[in-house]
C-alpha cells in the first residue's frame, strides 16, 4: 500500500524545506561576513604609515573640504581619538564664534589646514594638487610621513619649482593600524598647537 501525503503533510515538508533553507542562507551571510572583516583587519595590519596617508588623502581630496561636523565624521577612522576630540571642540567653538560674529570669517574658514591653500583653476575647473609620501622615521608606535604638494602640469611654467609645500604627519599605532595624530607645517608649527589655543 502505497502512502498519499496529505496537503497538510506538503505543507509542513515544505516549511521545514523554507526554514532550512533560511538558516542555510543566514549561515552563509554569517560566514561571509566574518571573512570580510578578518580580511579588512588583515589588510588594517598590512598597512603602512605611508599607505594610511595616501588612502586618507585619497578620500580627503575626493570631497570639498569643508570644516564641517559632517566631514569630520566622515574622517574620523583615519584619526587617533585624540584629534578627533581636538576637532569636535574646535567645530564647537566655530559654532560659538560665527553666532557672535555672523559677518566675520571662522578660523578654518577656508577648510580642513590639510593641504596648502594654493589651487590651481583653469577656466572654471579647480585640479588638484598633486602629491608624495614617504615615510622619514618609524618605530613600533610612532610614524613620521613627509607628504610634499606639487602643482598640477596644467598650472606649472617653465621657470617656476613645481612643489608648493611640504608638511609631515604624525601617526600613532593603535591596535595594529596607523592613525593620523598630528599635521606639523613647514614652519614647524603644529595643528595640535592651534586647535589648542587659548583665544578663538
Amino acid at each position: 500500500m502505497n502512502f498519499i501525503p496529505s496537503e497538510y503533510s506538503i505543507k509542513l515538508n515544505s516549511r521545514k524545506l523554507e526554514s532550512f533553507m533560511v538558516r542555510k542562507k543566514g549561515n552563509y551571510l554569517l560566514l561571509f561576513g566574518l571573512m570580510l572583516l578578518i580580511s579588512m583587519s588583515v589588510f588594517a595590519q598590512k598597512q603602512s604609515a605611508s599607505e594610511t596617508v595616501q588612502s586618507f588623502y585619497k578620500f580627503h581630496l575626493s570631497r570639498s573640504g569643508l570644516f564641517s561636523l559632517h566631514e569630520v565624521k566622515l574622517r574620523q577612522r583615519w584619526f587617533t581619538s585624540e584629534l578627533n576630540r581636538l576637532l569636535l571642540f574646535e567645530l564647537k567653538r566655530e559654532d560659538e564664534f560665527t553666532r557672535k560674529h555672523p559677518d566675520e570669517k571662522p578660523h578654518f574658514g577656508d577648510g580642513f589646514p590639510f593641504e596648502p591653500l594654493e589651487e590651481c583653476v583653469v577656466g572654471e575647473k579647480i585640479i588638484r594638487n598633486l602629491y608624495q609620501t614617504k615615510e622619514i622615521s618609524v618605530d613600533s608606535k610612532r610614524a613620521v610621513v613627509e607628504i610634499k604638494f606639487f602643482m598640477p602640469k596644467e598650472c606649472q611654467s617653465e621657470k617656476e619649482d613645481s612643489l608648493i609645500d611640504t608638511l609631515k604627519i604624525e601617526l600613532l599605532k593603535t591596535k595594529n593600524s596607523w592613525l593620523i595624530n598630528n599635521w606639523i607645517y613647514s614652519d614647524e608649527s603644529k595643528l595640535s598647537d592651534d586647535l589648542k589655543r587659548e583665544k578663538y
